[in-house]
């Protein structure tokens, strides 16, 4: 688009100064009534239209530079996303180990308790024994 600018800008400086050469020589009721109904709109016209080229231009420039933007900020999104997936697997299995093992200590309170009344009577015997 810069060398699309650039030529278009060419063209017109080249229109325009062709027109000032001819300025003198070419200074009759026809050349009044082209300059004023066509040439210098177009003059008017071409300067609007290469000012807004020039702002596209400029916010396409800018709108790539936030699409990469956009992009690096995404690859790192990606990245920390794979990392909290990869810390809530670990919490998960963590999870799991501590069900585990509170299982495991319920089977061992459930054992305790039903040995309690074999050690009281263990007791008892002992002290009867005395």
């Amino acid at each position: 688009m810069e060398e699309t600018l650039w030529l278009m800008k060419q063209h017109s400086r080249q229109l325009q100064d062709y027109r000032k050469d001819i300025r003198g020589t070419w200074d009759d009721e026809a050349a009044k009534e082209l300059n004023s109904h066509y040439l210098n709109p177009h003059e008017e016209d071409n300067q609007d239209m290469l000012k807004s080229l020039q702002q596209q231009q400029q916010k396409l420039e800018k709108a790539a530079t936030e699409l990469i933007k956009a992009n690096e900020q995404a690859l790192e999104a990606d990245r920390r996303s794979r990392q909290v997936q990869h810390f809530l697997e670990l919490t998960r299995q963590d999870v799991n180990l501590a069900y585990q093992y509170y299982e495991r200590s319920r089977e061992y309170h459930a054992a305790t308790q039903a040995e309690f009344p074999i050690i009281e009577r263990l007791i008892k015997q002992a002290n009867l024994a005395c």
